[in-house]
């Protein structure tokens, strides 16, 4: 193993919070991908929470979206209290080969979607393309209506992120490092890194998303992307701010940092929805949701931060006006 690699073993041993953040069991779960591609396996798991033995079963809908065509395929399980269940994507949703995967809470005895707030869940990825591994929490909506009851207010057939329904989405998201970005050469030491990207505001709009990028000293650059439904794109292809070199050899950076491994740059990013477009509509400050996964030989991902809140999100709409 190289001492870089070695660095970033000892780094992430070293970075064990003292204390969990806090992540409440909800209604609502969103996994950001699932990969079953050849030589690709995904894990999801749900947990139903919940020991009340008179009230605590639940059925659980599965939602895999294409993300090729954002058309989903739908599986149902029954957990009963304090039951959890493992699937592989490839066996719960055959014919789909990545995408990501949504689950809410349904009554036991009609299609209705209810709020019990009683479900948590996560999924590991094993990329046999890239030969990285990572796992990461489900996205967690609480549902707002009174327990046991429908979540469709609106009679609409989708999941509202209001506020009123299920929780709302984030504003912004925020990244709070990463790492400057090198391709491969020749088998040395490379950093990849990619952003898991879903669109809320309909199958049939691209979303285009705001970047600010600041380096090590707070030099900050923009840059915007756009995207179809689902992404998964590496930073380098979203903006040259990313590179490694640029960072050193272009900016007024901070030759101390990265602090113990001098040569690697690191920063962080802020992301805003700018628009999301059918052939009809314009949406405005777009819900969306997203992602880091550090892709190389050591691989991690992890939820992001975020700063405030909308509640023009929903899932999954087919309409070109939207939900």
């Amino acid at each position: 193993m190289s001492t870089f690699c070695r660095t970033l073993s000892l780094l992430a041993l070293l970075a064990v919070p003292a204390a969990a953040e806090r992540n409440d069991p909800g209604s609502l779960l969103i996994f950001p991908e699932y990969d079953s591609r050849p030589g690709s396996i995904t894990f999801v798991t749900v947990t139903n929470t919940s020991s009340d033995a008179i009230d605590g079963s639940i059925r659980v809908h599965f939602n895999y979206v294409d993300a090729e065509t954002c058309l989903k395929s739908d599986a149902m399980e029954t957990l009963t209290p304090r039951d959890t269940i493992t699937v592989t994507t490839m066996a719960h949703a055959p014919g789909h080969s990545r995408g990501y995967c949504f689950a809410y809470a349904r009554a036991l005895t009609s299609s209705q979607a209810v709020t019990f707030n009683h479900l948590v869940g996560q999924v590991l990825v094993l990329d046999g393309a890239h030969a990285s591994e990572y796992s990461m929490n489900a996205l967690v909506f609480e549902g707002k209506t009174a327990p046991g009851t429908s979540t469709d207010l609106d009679f609409d057939g989708l999941r509202d992120l209001d506020g009123l329904e299920y929780g709302a989405t984030p504003d912004k998201i925020v990244i709070p490092r990463f790492f400057g970005q090198v391709p491969p050469s020749g088998g040395g030491d490379y950093m990849r890194a990619e952003l898991v990207l879903l669109g809320l505001t309909g199958t049939r709009f691209t979303t285009t998303i705001n970047f600010l990028i600041y380096n090590d000293n707070e030099e900050g650059f923009s840059s915007q992307f756009s995207f179809d439904c689902w992404d998964r794109v590496p930073l380098r292809q979203i903006s040259g701010a990313f590179d490694n070199a640029f960072l050193s050899l272009a900016t007024n950076n901070d030759p101390t940092e990265i602090l113990g491994l001098p040569g690697w740059e690191s920063g962080w990013f802020e992301m805003d929805g700018g628009a999301a477009s059918s052939s009809t509509t314009t949406v405005l400050d777009p819900a969306f949701l997203a992602v880091l996964v550090e892709a190389q030989r050591l691989s991690s991902a992890s939820l992001p931060f975020t700063l405030g809140s909308q509640t023009n999100g929903a899932l999954l709409s087919q309409s070109l006006s939207g939900h």
